[in-house]
């Protein structure tokens, strides 16, 4: 009988890939399912404007026309905001001969 060779094998593991199974592992944290959810809320906003606003695409020339634009589609986000606000304000207001 021949003696048995024990043999050990290496795992090579990019860097990138080590990193990133790191990183995944910290997101299933508290920490950063808030930070998460921050994120979610603050990018919704870019979003907002360049999907239904096309601020990537503006018609106008000049820096001042761009800025005057730009303000205008901001305004009407935070109008159309305020408007459903308030609206739900109303759904859920108590009316007084009820209660």
């Amino acid at each position: 009988m021949g003696k048995v060779a024990r043999q050990t094998e290496a795992l090579r593991v990019n860097k990138k890939s080590s990193d990133r199974a790191t990183t995944q592992r910290k997101m299933k944290t508290e920490k950063y399912k808030k930070l998460s959810r921050i994120r979610n809320g603050v990018e919704t906003i870019p979003s907002i404007l360049r999907r239904k606003y096309q601020i990537d695409h503006m018609l106008v020339r000049g820096l001042l026309p761009t800025k005057l634009r730009f303000g205008i589609k901001l305004a009407a986000l935070n109008f159309k905001k305020l408007f459903g606000y308030l609206n739900s304000v109303d759904q859920c207001a108590l009316i007084p001969q009820i209660s």
